[in-house]
């Protein structure tokens, strides 16, 4: 993978099988790469977590869960983002989003069959990129069941931005602004 920063997935995994597959992915993926890095080290109640780090410093995104199956492309590209920071947004939107002087928590609801997931994964991802501001959490919904039913996750992709807004499927970049936007009660 070609990537300009270093980045370091500090990984917390149980003994449970998915767990153990995650680790065995990631370490046979990443094994002569010079920029990836992982770290073993308990930071979540929720395990398998994933938490990103590009050159020692935390990005603000997190995956729960499996990610495995149609999401490891996805995960793949988040890396590919953070690592170069090449993230998907218009010139237009990444303007506002600069203006952004609050907190932004977004969730992503996503299930590793799911074709419209890695979509809504990479859009989460790129505005996380852009801001210290947001932070992206991407959760595999048969992974943590409990969650999913907590946020009313009927269909996926969900997104759950901080708590208050919530949408369902891919949107483009302005309309994913505006829920932003609505979120942080500017509307």
């Amino acid at each position: 993978m070609d990537i300009k920063e270093n980045l370091t997935l500090v990984c917390d995994f149980d003994e449970k099988d998915i767990s153990q597959k995650i680790k065995k992915t990631l370490e046979e993926y990443f094994k002569d790469s010079q920029k990836i890095n992982l770290e073993y080290k308990e930071f979540s109640e929720l395990k398998p977590a994933i938490k990103i780090l590009r050159n020692g410093e935390d990005t603000g995104v997190k995956f729960y869960g499996n990610i495995l199956g149609g999401e490891f492309q996805a995960f793949l590209e988040s890396l590919k983002i953070i690592g170069n920071n090449e993230y998907h947004i218009s010139q237009r939107v990444l303007e506002f989003i600069e203006e952004i002087d609050k907190p932004v928590d977004i969730k992503v609801f996503v299930t590793t069959s799911c074709g419209w997931c890695p979509p809504a994964t990479i859009k989460a991802i790129s505005f996380a990129t852009v801001s210290r501001l947001i932070n992206a959490s991407i959760f595999e919904c048969y992974s943590f069941p409990e969650i999913a039913m907590k946020y009313n996750v009927s269909a996926v992709p969900k997104t759950v931005i901080n708590d208050k807004v919530e949408f369902v499927g891919v949107k483009d970049d302005n309309e994913y602004f505006g829920y932003i936007v609505k979120a942080l009660g500017e509307v």
